[in-house]
């Protein structure tokens, strides 16, 4: 008798054991289906996001500011984050019309990249300085404007303000 609870007491064990990676098999796969939340909507059309921007910006008399990526990178979220937090940033960028342009699995948006000039072949993010008629003034990747700071990754605000400020519509 004294071997059956000992064995009764490892089924259960096991038993938890499996159900424990159950779970963490499960939640490893939601995670995994569920992207990240953030700034970019896969559900929008980025030719028509372009157009309706570039009106808005001519009506305001503004460039637009056109941010590739999506909410599955880290880096996308990071700069967008950076872009909310910093106040230089935020005031300088009332200047643009701003467009997260969604690149990713479930669209890849391939008539505005084909307009933008494929700037996905950058990485992501990419950012690029639009006229009101939809011109593409510039292109740049987002990796000149990271700290260089192992010790503090990320992107530089003074960097950013910087290419903000040269790039704005005159007047």
């Amino acid at each position: 008798m004294s071997r059956a609870p000992a064995r009764f007491g490892g089924v259960v064990k096991d038993l938890a054991f499996i159900a424990l990676g159950v779970c963490f098999c499960v939640a490893s796969f939601v995670a995994a289906a569920t992207p990240a939340t953030g700034p970019y909507d896969p559900s929008l059309d980025g030719w028509k996001q372009l157009q309706a921007a570039g009106r808005k910006a001519a009506a305001d008399n503004r460039r637009l500011l056109v941010i590739v990526g999506g909410n599955w990178c880290k880096w996308c979220r990071a700069l967008d984050t950076l872009m909310m937090e910093d106040a230089g940033l935020r005031r300088e960028l009332e200047s643009y019309e701003v467009v997260h342009l969604n690149y990713s699995k479930e669209n890849r948006n391939p008539e505005a990249m084909t307009h933008l000039g494929n700037p996905e072949k950058l990485g992501f993010p990419s950012l690029l300085v639009l006229s009101s008629r939809l011109q593409v003034l510039h292109t740049q990747s987002s990796d000149i404007f990271e700290t260089g700071d192992p010790s503090k990754p990320g992107h530089d605000p003074a960097k950013l303000l910087a290419f903000l400020r040269t790039w704005a519509a005159p007047g």
